[in-house]
């Protein structure tokens, strides 16, 4: 008896639709784990040392392994890998210079406490070929040593941020210019503030209340009374940022103070939290040195603010008479709705 054409045409169809499931959920193995594994660390660079990672960046790379094997010995960078990311510094165009920069931030994080930029190797870097270019990788050192290098460290390249704020004037180098406090750089600084674009700028009005300028810094000091009184306390917090940047005596107690505010700011449906854990972690911008005592999140018990206070007693002169301590409490979270 012949076949039944509509039956074959049928289990032809099957067999076909078998096929194609069997390819999909079962591929050919075309290689082993072993060459998979070979194939994909082919894909990885691979730095055995400076240069690699200076090439990396030349063809556009921007990845890197956050361990940073072939630059530190330990937790310290090599001698042979900060010269060549200095001689790189010196020569290379603004793209790899960005990434030089980020590289070397990311150098001295592995070197405790994170909050501070204080590896001296990094940052003489920074500072020297760092700032060889009037560019953005010049920007962005002066913006990372700002923020995460001490006073101290910065009082000692005074005259290079100097220099660099005559050759560019531009709000990173006066907020730098603040921290560091140069000698000298109040006629400069003067100067500018003489020019109608700059005299109302953020980072003029900060720079002069740092160098001196004490109608500029009561001002700042009033402004966080004035929240203070108003119960403003999200206000409060916020103002308590300018004041660290400018880091007087005076700016730096009046802070300090609030240590024993029992105010709470209240973020409603997310959490309250405590102004003397705002106040700290102001205070990490004036000290990075001290970062972890300054953390928030280290608050545990009344102690923890308690040595905090302590510091600020020692650093800035702040007395607390009169100042009763407030009962503990540092962060609240609302229950979440489900």
């Amino acid at each position: 008896m012949g076949k039944n054409p509509t039956a074959m045409k049928r289990n032809f169809i099957h067999a076909a639709l078998a096929a194609i499931v069997l390819a999909v959920c079962c591929p050919p193995a075309t290689a082993n784990p072993t060459e998979k594994q070979s194939m994909q660390t082919a894909q990885t660079p691979v730095f055995k040392n400076a240069q690699d990672y200076i090439e990396f960046f030349r063809k556009g790379g921007k990845y890197y392994d956050k361990q940073l094997p072939g630059l530190m010995v330990g937790k310290q960078p090599t001698p042979q890998a900060m010269k060549a990311l200095g001689e790189a510094l010196l020569t290379d165009n603004d793209d790899v210079r960005d990434k030089i920069i980020y590289l070397l931030r990311d150098i001295d994080r592995l070197n405790p406490p994170v909050h501070e930029l204080h590896t001296q190797e990094v940052v003489a870097l920074m500072v020297g070929p760092g700032f060889a270019k009037i560019d953005s990788a010049r920007s962005k050192a002066m913006d990372l040593l700002r923020q995460y290098a001490s006073t101290a460290t910065l009082s000692r390249y005074g005259d290079v941020f100097l220099k660099a704020l005559k050759e560019k004037p531009s709000g990173t180098a006066l907020m730098l210019i603040a921290k560091a406090k140069p000698k000298g750089a109040w006629e400069e600084v003067d100067r500018l503030y003489q020019l109608p674009e700059r005299k109302d700028e953020k980072a003029m009005r900060i720079a002069r209340a740092a160098l001196g300028d004490t109608k500029i810094e009561d001002e700042y000091i009033a402004d966080a009374q004035r929240k203070e009184d108003a119960g403003d306390v999200s206000g409060l917090g916020a103002s308590f940022y300018p004041l660290v940047e400018i880091g007087t005596q005076r700016s730096l107690q009046a802070v300090c103070r609030r240590m024993r505010s029992p105010l709470i700011q209240n973020s409603p449906g997310i959490e309250q939290r405590s102004v003397r854990l705002i106040a700290m972690h102001a205070l990490i911008y004036a000290f990075p040195e001290e970062s972890k005592m300054l953390d928030p999140n280290n608050v545990m018990k009344d102690d923890d603010y308690i040595r905090v206070e302590q510091f600020c007693e020692k650093a800035t002169g702040v007395r607390y008479d009169g100042m009763p301590r407030p009962p503990f409490f540092t962060t609240f979270g609302y229950p979440q709705e489900r």
